[in-house]
């Protein structure tokens, strides 16, 4: 079983390359290779997240929001736990969705609400 610090690892990979691929600048690539925490402490940071985030996608957008979900999750000692039904998620789900808040069931279950 992958330990937490696996997936925050991983989810941060994922985050650092949805930015890298909205960076275009020399000094947006530099802020991206430091390990970026959600609180962004100098003023530069955050203008430099805004630019990047205005020049993503809607698709992107959202999947970095469930990103920092998760890891805020991570840190609330909630990652892994399905919103749904409260039971642990499989640790295959989150090998293969490291952002998931529900298990699968549950989450099958949303779905079919939404049609």
């Amino acid at each position: 079983m992958l330990a937490l610090q696996d997936f925050r690892s991983k989810l941060l990979a994922q985050r650092r390359e949805l930015f890298r691929q909205a960076a275009q600048t020399e000094e947006d690539l530099l802020w991206l290779e430091t390990d970026v925490e959600r609180e962004a402490e100098e003023r530069g940071q955050t203008e430099t997240m805004v630019r990047l985030l205005d020049r993503l996608d809607e698709r992107a957008k959202r999947e970095i929001e469930a990103i920092d979900l998760a890891l805020t999750r991570i840190e609330a000692g909630s990652y892994g736990r399905c919103e749904g039904c409260g039971k642990d998620i499989p640790v295959a789900r989150l090998q293969a969705v490291p952002t998931a808040t529900t298990c699968l069931a549950c989450g099958e279950a949303g779905e079919a609400l939404k049609r």
